[in-house]
């Protein structure tokens, strides 16, 4: 349910020149923005000329926040009511036009109208803004963003707000996000952590997985940490058999990536697959043809009999 943010904040926020304070502010806006419908942003249509001239006071003042600014436009983009409002501001472009020139060409590139609105100088750019700033891409990161609110949220911890309020975003969030996975499961040295931080170094792997989805580059430069993140997930499941769902996301993800032949040549991570309950065995299974493979006999047996069942239901 999408629950909106107290417009008046931005408001005073604006008028009171508060943008370098403002990042828990926009992280609320960004959140709700990210998942909700267009319905759902239609209706908040009256808001729109405020919350315009924040995002660009606020992408000033702000550079590291410039991808989740970046996917905030091409959300609100999306809407034909909020894209009527910056076309009616003739002060908005002027403002945009402010912005840095690299910056400028990035939002530019999410819309036509946008487009219109930004330097020349800028304009000429546009075509050659970096690929994972092209709308589709764009509209890619905006569902793993969501993705990874639903996370946070689930969680309902107070930590995760603070670090949004306090933190700014570092150079490669990726990277970062999976490392501090990593860090988290490497903290956990005692069956007995389990109970006390194992979750939270769970969905700390899950969002440091999602974000690095479809990028290589950051499993490669953290494959030596594989063999103490599958024996994590492997312990946490068999100990916690209702995180199945999160532990198998994961998993997945990971066979996805060169962690696979990590796993696919290490006979003990495989051993401990076999040592899981059949049922968990197979919803492992299920999410990965990889991890199949490896799996006991009458295990792979009920993912089949999971999967027909599955495939009737569908039809």
């Amino acid at each position: 349910m999408v629950v909106w943010p107290k417009w008046e904040v931005y408001e005073e926020c604006l008028a009171k020149d508060r943008l370098m304070s403002a990042n828990g502010d926009f992280q609320d806006f960004k959140k709700q923005v990210l998942k909700a419908s267009v319905q759902e942003i239609d209706e908040q249509a009256a808001h729109a000329p405020v919350m315009w001239n924040f995002l660009i006071a606020f992408a000033a003042k702000k550079p590291f926040f410039r991808s989740l600014i970046i996917q905030v436009f091409n959300k609100l983009m999306q809407v034909p009511s909020w894209v009527a409002a910056w076309e009616a501001d003739v002060e908005l472009h002027k403002k945009v036009q402010t912005l840095h020139e690299d910056l400028q060409s990035a939002i530019g590139a999410q819309h036509e109208v946008l487009k219109k609105s930004i330097a020349p100088a800028a304009l000429q750019s546009v075509t050659l803004v970096r690929v994972d700033e092209r709308p589709q891409e764009v509209r890619l990161a905006i569902e793993k963003e969501r993705m990874i609110d639903v996370i946070k949220e689930d969680l309902e911890s107070d930590d995760w707000v603070v670090a949004e309020e306090e933190e700014e975003p570092v150079a490669d969030p990726a990277l970062s996000a999976l490392q501090e996975g990593i860090d988290a499961v490497s903290a956990i040295d005692e069956p007995s952590q389990m109970d006390s931080c194992g979750l939270r170094a769970l969905n700390q792997l899950r969002i440091g997985c999602i974000r690095c989805a479809g990028d290589d580059q950051p499993f490669l430069q953290e494959v030596d940490n594989a063999p103490k993140v599958f024996n994590f997930l492997l312990s946490f499941v068999k100990q916690k058999p209702a995180s199945i769902n999160g532990v198998a996301e994961v998993i997945n993800l990971l066979m996805a990536s060169s962690w696979c032949a990590v796993f696919e040549k290490n006979k003990l991570l495989q051993e401990r697959l076999r040592e899981l309950p059949k049922q968990l065995q197979a919803s492992l299974g299920l999410q990965s043809s990889k991890v199949l493979a490896h799996i006991d006999a009458e295990a792979r047996r009920s993912t089949m009999r999971m999967g027909s069942s599955l495939s009737s239901m569908r039809r």
